[in-house]
């Protein structure tokens, strides 16, 4: 009787260890996230009587899950603004918040990056500038629920990035420099992967 007691007792103990650790582990995996986003971009420049075609773009984002409805990481991205005819990229770097409305197994979300873009160097409108400016992208959408530990998402929303150029003209002894504001403003589709 001793002999089964013991081992009753000893199998208790290590059951607690190994269940406790094991708790850990699906606790730290739950309260971070990773997710990857890639999707298509349509709009054109303010201010410009030049059009802008569609682009693409490209995320990556890491957080915490402090709550359902409001988690907060950073990320950085690529961002193809015109993509066809004239290279204009940026890469964002962000803040990243993010939450969910429900508890189903397909729930509505939303998710806002705001930081700053740099731009990467090309030919396009370049001048020998580094136009960089704030970066702003919302969104809404739906995240299918795979299991606890992984989600598909699609999404919708609106993207800015803010540039500015500077353009020297000067000759000789006149001196005129002129100033180039841009604002790329996209409506976006995107699709993702949370984990």
């Amino acid at each position: 009787m001793k002999k089964i007691i013991l081992v009753f007792i000893l199998s208790m103990v290590y059951q607690f260890l190994y269940g406790q650790e094991t708790a850990e582990k699906l606790n730290f995996q739950q309260k971070y996230y990773n997710q990857i986003s890639f999707g298509y971009n349509i709009g054109n420049l303010s201010d410009e009587s030049e059009t802008v075609s569609g682009g693409l773009g490209f995320r990556y984002a890491l957080g915490y899950k402090w709550k359902k409805y409001a988690n907060f990481g950073g990320g950085i991205g690529f961002e193809f603004y015109d993509f066809k005819e004239k290279p204009l990229v940026f890469i964002p770097v962000y803040a990243d918040i993010r939450g969910e409305f429900t508890n189903w197994k397909i729930r509505p979300f939303y998710n806002v990056e705001f930081g700053y873009g740099f731009k990467v160097k090309t030919e396009n409108l370049d001048w020998d500038n580094k136009p960089n400016g704030i970066y702003f992208r919302p969104n809404i959408g739906w995240k299918f629920k795979k299991n606890e530990n992984f989600a598909t998402t699609i999404a919708l929303g609106y993207q800015l990035q803010k540039a500015k150029y500077i353009k020297d003209y000067s000759w000789e002894d006149n001196k005129y420099i002129q100033e180039y504001n841009y604002t790329y403003q996209r409506y976006t589709i995107q699709f993702g992967f949370e984990f």
